[in-house]
C-alpha cells in the first residue's frame, strides 16, 4: 500500500461529500414552482372564506397540504403546521382568525 492512499481516500470522502452538498437547479425550480402554487392556492382559500364557503376552502388547503408535503424540506415543517392550523380554524367555524393565518401563513411564503 503506498502512501497516497489515504490522501486518495480523503479526496474522494471530499468529493462525495461535495456532490451530495449540491443542489440540484431543477430541485430548487420545483419547490419553488410548488410554493407558488400554494402561494396562490392560499389567496384562492382567503377569497372562499370571505365568500363564506368553507367547503370549498377546505379542499383547497388539502391541496396546498399536499404540495407542501410533497417537497419533504425542513423549510415547509413550520408552513405545514400553519395550513395544519388553519385547516383546524376553517372546520371549527373561526373565519375571522383562519383569515388572520392565511395573512401569516402567505407571508411566510412570500
Amino acid at each position: 500500500m503506498s502512501k497516497s492512499t489515504p490522501i486518495l481516500a480523503m479526496v474522494a470522502a471530499f468529493a462525495a461529500a461535495s456532490a451530495q452538498a449540491a443542489t440540484d437547479p431543477d430541485d430548487m425550480a420545483r419547490r419553488s414552482e410548488r410554493r407558488a402554487m400554494v402561494h396562490q392556492q392560499l389567496r384562492a382559500v382567503q377569497v372562499e372564506l370571505y365568500c363564506d364557503h368553507q367547503d370549498n376552502a377546505m379542499h383547497l388547503l388539502r391541496d396546498a397540504r399536499r404540495q407542501l408535503m410533497a417537497q419533504r424540506d425542513p423549510a415547509s415543517a413550520a408552513e405545514l403546521r400553519q395550513l395544519e392550523k388553519l385547516s383546524w380554524l376553517v372546520r371549527h367555524g373561526d373565519t375571522v382568525e383562519a383569515i388572520a393565518t392565511i395573512d401569516a401563513a402567505r407571508g411566510d411564503l412570500a
